[in-house]
């Protein structure tokens, strides 16, 4: 059944046909192939920037924290680092990039 979808931004995955939503602080990642919602999650701050990383990973910036979240399991965002004070508010993100080892994030 179809389901209407409010949403007031959306990414898609450069690889797969996999569609990331967001909605306030709701957040949910849809197999469009499949016609499936495969995750969700409620943050509890405001998204103020989001990317893929890779065609398995979001990362999702908020105004204290970046978090990288995998679109594979069911496993909520995980808290990668917390942001300086000086960039929290007023600082406008406009990239974000990881190494592909994933040990180094731009």
């Amino acid at each position: 059944t179809k389901r209407p979808i409010s949403a007031e931004a959306a990414i898609m995955n450069p690889v797969t046909k996999v569609l990331a939503l967001r909605a306030g602080t709701q957040l949910q990642i849809f197999n469009l192939e499949l016609r499936a919602k495969m995750k969700s999650h409620n943050m509890t701050q405001t998204v103020v920037f989001w990317r893929w990383t890779s065609p398995n990973n979001i990362a999702l910036v908020t105004p204290t924290s970046v978090f990288h979240w995998s679109i594979e399991g069911t496993s909520e965002p995980v808290k990668v680092f917390d942001r300086h004070a000086s960039l929290a508010e007023g600082t406008q993100i406009i990239s974000y990039q990881v190494s592909p080892d994933e040990k180094w994030c731009l």
